[in-house]
């Protein structure tokens, strides 16, 4: 038996430095049946991402000690077959739809401006995971 730690299976990582946000972003995708795990920053969340397989990764673009352009570059250099979501509210140096672009053009498979609703997040979720989209 080896003695290396299995890489575990989970569909989603969330990564959210506010923390209000980031708990109303799991009950949310909990609620809706997705195995989540969370991380503060990008740092944490890279070291979660080198030790589990996820199907997406969504990621919040203005946080400390790693922001989300760096955890876009490094994930799709880990894991580049893994979808990415990024979202952000906007920065004081920088406007939402300007960070966004950036975000795609860096890799990100998807984006969503804050504030959002939680159906469009969802609904954005279910398109990358490849399921069907629920439109109620």
């Amino acid at each position: 038996m080896s003695s290396a730690n299995p890489i575990k299976a989970v569909d989603i990582l969330l990564i959210e430095d506010d923390e209000p946000i980031r708990h109303l972003l799991v009950n949310a995708l909990r609620q809706g049946g997705y195995s989540i795990s969370e991380a503060a920053n990008g740092r944490a969340a890279m070291r979660l991402n080198s030790t589990h397989t996820f199907r997406l990764v969504i990621t919040d673009l203005f946080m400390p000690e790693m922001d989300g352009l760096e955890v876009i570059m490094d994930h799709n250099r880990l894991r580049p077959d893994v979808p990415l979501l990024a979202m952000t509210g906007g920065y004081h140096y920088s406007a939402p739809e300007e960070t966004l672009k950036m975000a795609r053009a860096l890799g990100s498979h998807a984006t969503i401006r804050k504030p959002f609703e939680l159906v469009d997040f969802l609904k954005t979720v279910q398109v990358l995971l490849g399921g069907p989209v629920d439109v109620r």
